[in-house]
C-alpha cells in the first residue's frame, strides 16, 4: 500500500482561438489531483489530473486527463496540463503554469495561463483562468484527503 493524497480544484475564466482573438469566451475545468504514493512524489512531483473541461463554443463538459507538476522548489511553477476531446471529436490538449512569486503570492497562486494546441501541437487558442479564492477556498480544503494505492505515481 501506498500513501498518498488528492483534492479537487475548480479554475474558472475565459479563452480565445488565435484565429478569432477578440472572441473571448467563457471556459472553466473542474479536477481531481491525485498523487498516489508520497515517496514516489517526493522524488518526482507530479500528480495526476481528472475531472471536465468546458470551453464555450469548443468543448462542452468533455472528460480531461493529464498531470499537475509541482515544481515549487527548483522552478517555482505549477505546470498543468491535460488532454481532452473538442466538440468536433478530434483531440486537444491544454497546458498552463502558475509562476510562483513572494511578491504576489495570492495572484501567482491563483491565476493559470494556458495555452490550447491541435492534435499536431500547434497553439490554437490562449486561456487565463482562476481560482476563486473567496468562493472556493473552503471547498478546496475541505477535499484534501488522504488516500491509499496500490499504483505509482502518474509521471
Amino acid at each position: 500500500m501506498r500513501l498518498g493524497f488528492e483534492f479537487r480544484e475548480t479554475m474558472r475564466g475565459s479563452y480565445f482561438l488565435l484565429a478569432d482573438p477578440t472572441n473571448e469566451r467563457p471556459m472553466n475545468f473542474a479536477v481531481s489531483v491525485q498523487a498516489k504514493g508520497l515517496g514516489a512524489f517526493a522524488r518526482e512531483p507530479v500528480a495526476s489530473l481528472a475531472g471536465q473541461v468546458t470551453c464555450e463554443g469548443f468543448a462542452t463538459g468533455k472528460a480531461l486527463t493529464g498531470t499537475l507538476a509541482f515544481r515549487l522548489h527548483d522552478q517555482k511553477r505549477l505546470v498543468y496540463e491535460f488532454r481532452f476531446e473538442g466538440d468536433d471529436g478530434k483531440p486537444y490538449r491544454f497546458r498552463g503554469q502558475k509562476d510562483v512569486t513572494p511578491l504576489a503570492p495570492v495572484e501567482s497562486f491563483t491565476r493559470l495561463p494556458g495555452s490550447v494546441y491541435d492534435e499536431s501541437s500547434e497553439e490554437i487558442g490562449r486561456a487565463t483562468v482562476r481560482f476563486d479564492l473567496r468562493g472556493d477556498w473552503k471547498k478546496l480544503l475541505r477535499s484534501f484527503r488522504v488516500v491509499y494505492g496500490r499504483t505509482p505515481n502518474v509521471g
